[in-house]
């Protein structure tokens, strides 16, 4: 089941993305700068993404009992959405890597390991391609799932075992403070973003049980959270100096989850309830998201550095520049999505089908 308002929702959060680094592409490449530090707002489009996964993991499998088949094709649905792409971009960076490691985000990092990036191990370091990061966070909780619907309980038997999950992972991450430069799978597996997953499970269960009713109200005290997060967050007064009262990572789950959560109840709730369906180029820009997300990397540095060459003073240029690149880097992620994603998920989609045959139902 498709709901266009949450395809909305994940063009929003890339493009937030895309403007949390765009701001890096101005400063090494414009004459001026429009863009500051309240790009960094861009961050919540990444709790976002983590909270729609979650609402969507629920959703792919609220037929299931539970079963090997279950989990196996779970699996292999989620690794044939995530690797292939994947693997295109970072080989195309790799490549790029080998000959200007310098204009390479990230480039300079202490522990180069393409075994663990093709595969989204994680590391001490982020991958290569620098995005990379959340994706290790979407395959920690795929595996996890996939191992919940192992157990024959159905969904409602499913949701609190998700919650017993959280809650020892967050428990465990209290008690030992782990840092990922020592310790990265400990670190993933206690890492509080993880109770974002989980959030986007619980609203889609709520979401079932209400039907919606609450969409309205959702989407309001969503709006009003997240305008106070994001103040919060780019102020960041809560995690700077040195003994902060929070981490970074425990500091934006304070100001993202709740509006993360809220917003795709609601968009969810007022497609279900009222009707209220987002259609055309705001839908499409949404199934262009993930190529977006993984592509924008290396279009923008790379659309950053033609415009470094022609780049001229004042801001009047800087607007036209940082549209130029977004706007380019939006065509790019389409055709990325058209020529390459598509197909492959289609294809993806055939051999899942006779690798996991549905069970014939008795008479």
């Amino acid at each position: 089941m498709k709901l266009n308002n949450l395809q909305v929702l994940r063009a929003i959060a890339a493009y937030l993305v895309l403007l949390a680094h765009i701001e890096d592409v101005e400063k090494k490449y414009g004459e001026a700068r429009i863009l500051g530090t309240w790009t960094n707002a861009g961050d919540w489009g990444v709790d976002l993404f983590f909270v729609l996964s979650g609402f969507v993991m629920v959703m792919v499998s609220r037929d299931t009992m539970g079963s090997v088949t279950d989990a196996g094709k779970f699996l292999w649905s989620r690794a044939t959405r995530i690797y292939p792409i994947w693997w295109l971009c970072l080989t195309a960076l790799i490549a790029i890597w080998f000959v200007r490691p310098e204009i390479v985000y990230g480039g300079g990092q202490q522990e180069i390991n393409f075994f663990k990036d093709f595969l989204l191990i994680p590391k001490t370091e982020s991958p290569l391609l620098e995005t990379g990061w959340t994706l290790v966070h979407e395959m920690y909780f795929y595996v996890i799932f996939a191992l919940l619907l192992l157990m024959p309980v159905g969904e409602r038997g499913r949701l609190p075992l998700i919650a017993v999950w959280g809650v020892i992972a967050i428990s465990v991450g209290l008690i030992l403070h782990p840092t990922r430069s020592e310790e990265p799978l400990l670190t993933l597996i206690t890492h509080p973003m993880t109770l974002e997953f989980i959030a986007g499970a619980f609203c889609a269960v709520l979401w079932k049980t209400t039907r919606g009713a609450l969409g309205v109200p959702a989407l309001i005290t969503g709006c009003v959270y997240l305008l106070i997060g994001m103040s919060c967050y780019v102020d960041g007064f809560l995690f700077r100096g040195q003994n902060p009262p929070l981490t970074l990572d425990w500091a934006r789950v304070l100001f993202f989850l709740p509006s993360a959560a809220l917003l795709t109840y609601g968009a969810a709730s007022i497609e279900l309830r009222q009707g209220w369906k987002a259609e055309g180029l705001s839908v499409s820009l949404g199934d262009w998201s993930y190529s977006l997300y993984l592509t924008h990397m290396l279009s923008a540095n790379g659309l950053g550095l033609i415009w470094g060459k022609v780049a001229m003073p004042g801001l009047v240029d800087n607007v036209f520049g940082l549209i130029g690149i977004t706007v380019g880097c939006t065509i790019i992620a389409s055709l990325s999505y058209k020529l390459f994603e598509q197909p492959i998920l289609k294809r993806a989609k055939l051999a899942g089908a006779r690798l996991f045959p549905k069970r014939a139902v008795a008479a």
